[in-house]
């Protein structure tokens, strides 16, 4: 990942440097401020191509890439146009002059005022580069870290240089090391390049929850080698990461040798092996899964090890059931092959249907908080009834809440005196007469519970019970590692800070929102907020004041829309608002209260003295009355964002749709 950004980069680094030298070389006035402008054709898309670089290599997904670039390049071409036109204008070199200085013909420069706006614009995407990397840096496992030292080694030794030359604190006066710096940085950059396994893969699995998952887990590249391996995987076959990197998986296991040779664009047939010997021996299940990064491209592949030593045991165990365990099976590995907890219950559902009689299933998830069980599925005599939240202390579900075991009942009428708990009804409101059902836990952790009833006695046995048991040991695991997926993704979308949608999550719910009121044209509004002079709370209070109006804002945005409509941080100190089915003069109304509520909410400094409250513009645009593009509609909503502030601030502004 990155390596077209790092060779563009290695492009216009050349552009700049060789320009520069060759400006040293000549002796004449003329020929000198001519390859002095030559340089801008590589410095002005250093900086760019570095941010895109950085994005690439830390795997971040480029919000329309051909927009983005686009819109980065903006500062960068008109900089170019102001150089080349720099005598008529004199805004990048307010004067040039030749001197002699060390024997050599140099151009003294004074720079003009867009020079210093290039500037800042090119630390400003230089220090973005730095925050991703840095960002990556702490997703990266300790062992592979050493990679992005040297990236920072290489990126730091120029923007240093170029901070002095332009700061007038260089130790060589009127000598730019800027560009002779890419004499140090680009040797690291090549150190980097060829280093082991650097622009390789890296395990983009780590990004969840791998490091905890019970199952074993192998991250193979396109060079068929080993580049990383969880510590469950560790244990399975007794050898450490150090031991293992760069073999080949079949060097490891002598079992994949046929096996890992498969085509790795799909996921290749389930293959089990036997590991250990004695009371130490384990029979995995193994499967393979293509990887991919960020922007869609195969980069290697898994190798995930599924632990059913039980079940093998429990197939040996019970010869005579062998249609029930093939069930288990695959219920196994349907199991392993969805995230989303519904989707794996009705999975379950569909495979226990065909091997024990039931009238009714349910299954229902446990809420500690509350302590409450939440009815996900409940089907009575073929009938789905909708999902309910009932009291765990009620039912016969609550003996094994209370008690985290199995309650088998094979008659309830001739057993009902002697329970401890009493049934409800739920479903078709009638008394079962056999009931069984399990726990799903993880030790003593209760996670929900699976049950199965009969309106006839006598329909279970210990043997049903075992099954049940298995079943929901399976399904446990995957239901705890789907409940991680869906926290790790939800947390994934938040902004840290504020606790709403990042930017990357706001606009994936403003596609699917506008997707959605498109085909009916049904209204949809976009506002876009910023705090007025935000940053004087920064530097007059102090940054935690700063975080403190972010949130008051966001406390004041949540208290004027509906659950249906989405607030995301677009960055800095401003906000964008999707509100589905809203018209113009509703988000106006809207926008009007957010300001009113916001002006209104206390704010205080670290002394516990109140201070001025914030003010805040927006701008608001309307699908589809200003546009019928989701891009668009943002570009309008920003603009009168703009107005907004171009009209004295605390304002709304409702956006002007484009000429056609």
């Amino acid at each position: 990942r990155g390596a077209l950004s790092l060779a563009v980069l290695f492009l216009v680094v050349s552009v700049w440097s060789i320009s520069y030298i060759i400006e040293l070389a000549v002796v004449s006035y003329q020929a000198s401020s001519t390859w002095l402008k030559i340089q801008y054709l590589g410095i002005v898309w250093v900086p760019v191509i570095w941010l895109l670089f950085c994005m690439r290599y830390a795997n971040i997904r480029l919000p329309r890439t051909s927009t983005f670039i686009l819109i980065l390049s903006v500062i960068p071409l008109i900089t170019l146009g102001l150089v080349f036109t720099n005598g008529d204008h004199h805004l990048i070199w307010s004067r040039l002059s030749f001197i002699n200085r060390y024997d050599i013909n140099l151009l003294a420069l004074n720079y003009g005022s867009w020079f210093w706006v290039h500037s800042l614009y090119s630390f400003l995407l230089y220090l973005g580069g730095l925050y991703f990397l840095i960002q990556h840096y702490f997703k990266t496992p300790r062992i592979l870290r050493s990679q992005i030292h040297w990236i920072f080694v290489a990126a730091i030794i120029p923007a240093a240089a170029n901070y002095l030359y332009i700061t007038n604190n260089n130790p060589i006066e009127f000598i730019d090391l800027t560009a002779l710096s890419f004499a140090i940085s680009g040797p690291i950059m090549v150190f980097v390049i060829y280093y082991p396994r650097f622009l390789d893969i890296v395990p983009i699995a780590r990004d969840t929850t791998i490091e905890f998952l019970r199952d074993g887990i192998i991250v193979v590249d396109l060079r068929d080698q080993i580049v990383d391996i969880n510590p469950a995987g560790e244990k399975i076959i007794r050898a450490s990461y150090s031991e293992v990197a760069g073999k080949q998986p079949s060097q490891i296991l002598a079992d994949l040798a046929d096996w890992s040779t498969l085509p790795k664009e799909m996921e290749t047939p389930v293959l089990l092996i036997q590991t250990g010997e004695g009371q130490a021996k384990e029979i995995h299940s193994l499967t393979t899964h293509p990887l991919s990064d960020g922007q869609g491209e195969l980069i290697g592949h898994t190798i995930v090890f599924h632990n059913i030593t039980e079940s093998q045991k429990l197939q040996q165990d019970l010869r005579n059931q062998a249609d029930r365990l093939a069930v288990l099976y695959e219920i196994g590995k349907a199991i392993t092959s969805t995230l989303e907890i519904d989707t794996l219950l009705e999975l379950i559902y569909e495979q226990l249907s065909k091997v024990l009689p039931s009238d009714a299933y349910f299954v229902a998830l446990y809420l500690p908080e509350d302590h409450k069980l939440d009815i996900r599925i409940l089907i009575d005599k073929g009938k789905r009834f909708p999902g309910e939240i009932v009291d765990a202390n009620q039912g016969l579900s609550s003996w094994i809440v209370n008690n985290r075991k199995p309650l088998l009942i094979n008659d309830l009428r001739k057993d009902l005196e002697n329970l401890d708990a009493k049934p409800i009804m739920v479903g078709e409101k009638r008394l079962s007469r056999s009931w069984l059902g399990v726990p799903m836990q993880i030790d003593q952790d209760l996670i929900g519970l699976l049950a199965i009833t009969n309106y006839s006695p006598n329909m279970y046995t210990l043997a049903d019970q075992l099954l049940l048991e298995q079943i929901a040991q399976q399904a446990v695991l995957s239901i705890k590692n789907a409940r991680n997926y869906l926290e790790a993704t939800r947390q994934a979308n938040l902004d840290s800070l504020t606790g709403v949608s990042n930017h990357k999550h706001l606009i994936e719910i403003l596609y699917k929102e506008t997707a959605a009121a498109l085909p009916s044209l049904t209204p949809l509004s976009m506002i876009m907020l910023d705090i007025d002079h935000f940053k004087i709370y920064n530097d007059t209070y102090g940054h935690m004041i700063g975080d403190q109006v972010l949130r008051l804002t966001v406390q004041a945005i949540q208290s004027h829309i509906k659950k249906i409509d989405t607030v995301g941080r677009w960055g800095g100190e401003e906000f964008g608002i999707v509100l589905p089915n809203t018209t113009t003069d509703q988000a106006k109304l809207v926008a009007n209260r957010i300001r009113k509520t916001l002006a209104e909410l206390p704010l205080f400094n670290v002394e516990g003295k109140t201070i001025p409250k914030p003010t805040i513009s927006q701008g608001i645009a309307n699908m589809p009355q200003h546009t019928t593009d989701a891009d668009e509609l943002v570009i309008i909503a920003d603009r009168a964002l703009y107005r907004a502030k171009e009209k004295g601030r605390d304002q709304v502004a409702v956006g002007i749709r484009p000429p056609s």
